[in-house]
């Protein structure tokens, strides 16, 4: 996708910006992992600011109850996030095709094993 020759510099920039992942992959892999890292890390002290900020004693059952929920929920979510892209990046690598091609080369006992496990 090609800006225009009348698009305002905002939307070259932004049409720049979106094609980025698809022209330099692996750099976006880098800051795309290192952005969910810090996501990742940040979130015992952003759950703590929560409860600090909320009328509610944070030594108490409630707030230990809250900061909880407040830490968990989001880093369930990036694990979620991890695991499914993950897995996309598995199932896009490994084509039906591929698999059946590694499994004529191995033993039919992990060949088997492998099929199990990968539901193939």
């Amino acid at each position: 996708m090609s800006a225009s020759p009348q698009a305002t510099p905002l939307a070259r920039s932004v049409l720049a910006v979106r094609g980025w992942p698809q022209r330099q992959p692996f750099a976006f892999l880098a800051v795309a992992a290192l952005g969910w890292w810090l996501a990742y890390r940040a979130l015992v002290p952003l759950s703590e600011a929560i409860v600090a900020r909320l009328p509610v004693d944070g030594a108490s059952h409630l707030g230990a109850a809250l900061q909880f929920f407040f830490y968990d929920a989001p880093e369930v979510l990036l694990l979620l996030t991890a695991v499914v892209f993950v897995m996309g990046m598995v199932n896009s690598y490994f084509t039906p095709e591929r698999t059946r091609a590694l499994l004529a080369t191995v033993p039919r006992v992990w060949a088997t094993c492998w099929r199990r496990a990968s539901g193939s």
